[in-house]
């Protein structure tokens, strides 16, 4: 379904929602500002094949995080990876507003290479928007970056069913598997000071 959210306007927010299963996004416009936190983008079959060509709507958010955690040491690793296993999203559907604590490894404990393999997953979610919208948008996350984190839950080889979270002051994002299946898979990209255009309605 398509929906409005407020009258659209040039200078004044308002939002246009797309949802159906297994995607829901949520874009909020004020002028020449623009989000589309929060957005649930799914996949539900994550691979499937059109006239001989194999489909992955994910596979790229999905293959750099498994490249990202197999590019850090031991050391690294033991600090990313969560003691206990995290099955759903968190601060999925209906948990607007809910705050958590940052888990996993902070992005300052990252080689130069690794935090570019990072910023590289972050963008998958935020790069959905166009360049104009998009680039401030990574500008604002990097300048963040120290305090952005990388938490994963689960096997580390690739076609694995595993989740993995990057958390900032001004992003989350979840990547979780549905019913131990890597053929159904939810995510959740957020900006815990901007969901809904928060700050587009205060200025």
């Amino acid at each position: 379904y398509l929906a409005f959210v407020g009258t659209p306007s040039a200078t004044a927010p308002w939002m246009l929602q797309f949802g159906g299963h297994p995607l829901a996004i949520n874009l909020t416009m004020a002028a020449s500002e623009a989000t589309i936190a929060p957005s649930l983008p799914a996949a539900q079959p994550a691979t499937y094949t059109v006239e001989g060509r194999t489909i992955r709507p994910l596979g790229n958010e999905n293959d750099k995080a498994f490249a990202l955690i197999n590019a850090l040491n031991e050391a690294q690793r033991k600090q990313a990876i969560l003691g206990s296993r995290v099955a759903d999203l968190v601060l999925g559907p209906g948990q607007d507003g809910r705050t958590i604590q940052p888990e996993g490894i902070r992005a300052s404990a990252l080689t130069p290479a690794q935090q570019t393999m990072l910023l590289d997953i972050v963008r998958e979610w935020a790069g959905i928007q166009n360049d104009a919208f998009a680039e401030p948008r990574m500008a604002e996350i990097r300048t963040n970056l120290p305090e952005t984190y990388f938490a994963w839950s689960g096997p580390t080889d690739n076609g694995s069913v595993a989740y993995f979270r990057i958390q900032g002051p001004t992003l989350v994002i979840e990547y979780a598997p549905q019913g131990n299946s890597v053929d159904h898979i939810h995510t959740i990209y957020r900006d815990p000071m901007n969901d809904y255009g928060a700050k587009f309605t205060k200025k």
